[in-house]
């Protein structure tokens, strides 16, 4: 079981504190298996990412010895793409890694607040990433957890891979104990079926994450999506994507095609390392094959970097009426329509800084807007669910709740006309997490409203009527038994009632509603529910 409380309340110890040659400012986030804080390197005087692996992880030998191995695997791969690793150490029982700190944003966040993006910057995000995947396979190095999260846009317009915490090292079999440990981990919506199903991984399964990624970016979604996890993952092994043409017929044929062969299910089938991608990218002709109607010319009003020999600047100087010798007139093109949505990009930076408060570190704060809607009901719960599942324990409940809400009351099935239907399940879906939220927080009130509503439904809605009646069953235990006239025994008998209308059905039950039913079945053991 997760330690989760113990890992917080030493996150908030370490805060302020002086751990060898850094001293700890705050923490930026957390990860599978460490913290990550922004210190200062007090001997060089810069900022860095300081990761400490988990508490609970450091007293057991085989993370430790696997966080220590693939850091140092990590620390050899020094790229331009790669976040650069600077220490490895011990402090005590706190095992960290010093990591060059990305001041920006990483790719999800960009397209939380974004969307799908143009084809222009999605080829300049995935040839860096292209070109990270390429050194590391150099050094036999799989990441293993290539997805937005892990990619950074810095403000200079730099694409960096980050946590190769996740690095299987390449090598005989006396590694095995080590890559089993973190056998199962990686993020399913960007799994490849090879690790989904535990086989053995090369840098085709960092490719296919890649095309993954680049789907979601060019799409504004993940191919797949599923009420959990696993059936997130399965789909990874047994479904095909949704053309990308269907889904947006103004990009290019060549770079769908590219997406496409890099997320075949299987390894021999894609492109077989990461230097084909990035020939098949040079290949691609943005000026014949993309519709330049699709762009928003008007984020070039916002300010340029002054580096003159930017992308963005080179375009900068040619709208200007200046000339640009040599070879830079033979891509001119391209970089044109990549500076285009690099434009945005930079100039959102730009008026960010601008109008935040100074920091003296020159750490951007971004600053989280309400619930962002998305385009249709199914892709407001995908959003949800993901943000959710990268949400601390111990973080907010409003804002859990506020997510779910936010399927409900921006698609109203009232104005959902033919999808209508659809509307009606992802509601039914939201209200489901929503009752489970209540029932952790002991909202036991809003959670029987929920429910009640659940349990009226016909046998078509079979899964959220038995999910009903055992949230209703929660609900009844309880309360105190003198709300009832018969008190603890006329309690106990409804609450029988509904258990053994649920037995049958249980297997409908997703694993969180699981665990309440097992809960209650060792308070009413099954040869007493028709007693």
């Amino acid at each position: 079981m997760s330690d989760r409380p113990n890992n917080s309340k030493r996150a908030l110890e370490l805060t302020g504190k002086t751990i060898g040659d850094y001293l700890i400012l705050r923490r930026l986030g957390r990860g599978g298996m460490a913290d990550v804080f922004l210190a200062r390197q007090i001997s060089l005087d810069r900022s860095v990412a300081f990761k400490v692996l988990h508490a609970d992880l450091a007293r057991d030998n085989n993370y430790v010895d696997r966080f220590k191995r693939e850091a140092r695997a990590a620390a050899a791969l020094v790229h331009s793409n790669i976040v650069q690793i600077f220490e490895v150490g011990q402090h005590e029982d706190i095992y960290f890694i010093a990591q060059e700190y990305v001041a920006g944003r990483n790719l999800k966040q960009f397209l939380m607040r974004n969307g799908a993006v143009e084809p222009p910057l999605a080829m300049e995000i995935l040839a860096g990433t292209a070109q990270a995947i390429q050194k590391a396979d150099e050094f036999h190095v799989v990441h293993r957890d290539i997805k937005p999260e892990n990619i950074m846009l810095s403000e200079k317009g730099n694409v960096k891979v980050t946590d190769f915490g996740l690095a299987q090292v390449r090598s005989d079999s006396s590694d095995q104990a080590l890559t089993k440990v973190g056998i199962t981990m990686g993020t399913p919506l960007y799994m490849s079926p090879e690790q989904v199903e535990g086989g053995a991984l090369d840098v085709r399964s960092d490719i296919y994450s890649m095309g993954v990624t680049a789907y979601h970016m060019l799409s504004g979604s993940p191919p797949f999506e599923g009420d959990n996890p696993l059936a997130i993952a399965m789909q990874q092994v047994k479904n095909d994507a949704t053309k990308l043409e269907t889904l947006r017929p103004d990009l290019p044929k060549s770079l769908c095609d590219l997406v496409h062969r890099m997320i075949e299910k299987s390894p021999a089938d894609r492109p077989q390392n990461a230097g084909a991608i990035l020939a098949d990218l040079k290949q691609i002709n943005i000026d014949q094959d993309y519709d330049l109607s699709n762009v928003d010319f008007r984020r070039l009003k916002t300010p340029l970097p002054a580096d003159g020999n930017s992308q963005v600047r080179k375009l900068q100087l040619a709208m200007e009426g200046k000339a640009i010798s040599g070879p830079g007139k033979r891509v001119l093109s391209v970089i044109g329509m990549i500076g285009l949505c690099l434009a945005g990009w930079f100039g959102g930076s730009y008026l960010a800084n601008a109008l935040a408060p100074s920091d003296p570190l020159k750490v951007e704060q971004i600053v989280e807007s309400p619930i962002p809607q998305q385009e249709s009901v199914d892709k407001q719960y995908e959003s949800a669910y993901w943000e959710i599942y990268d949400l601390e324990d111990d973080q907010e409940v409003s804002t859990k709740e506020a997510y779910w809400q936010s399927v409900i009351n921006y698609f109203p099935i009232e104005e959902a006309g033919d999808a209508a239907n659809k509307t009606e399940l992802y509601h039914r879906r939201a209200k489901s997490r929503l009752g489970e939220l209540y029932l952790q927080e002991q909202r036991f009130e809003q959670a029987e409203a929920i429910y009640q509503e659940f349990s009226n439904l016909s046998d078509i809605d079979k899964s959220f009527r038995v999910t009903g009646l055992l949230g209703l069953a929660v609900v009844e235990n309880n309360r105190p038994a003198d709300n009832f006239e018969g008190g603890v025994d006329e309690q106990e008998s409804k609450i029988r009632k509904l258990l053994s209308e649920v037995e049958d059905d249980r297997g409908l039950l997703n694993p969180t509603m699981r665990k309440y039913l097992n809960q209650l079945l060792i308070q009413f053991p099954p040869y007493q529910l028709t007693r």
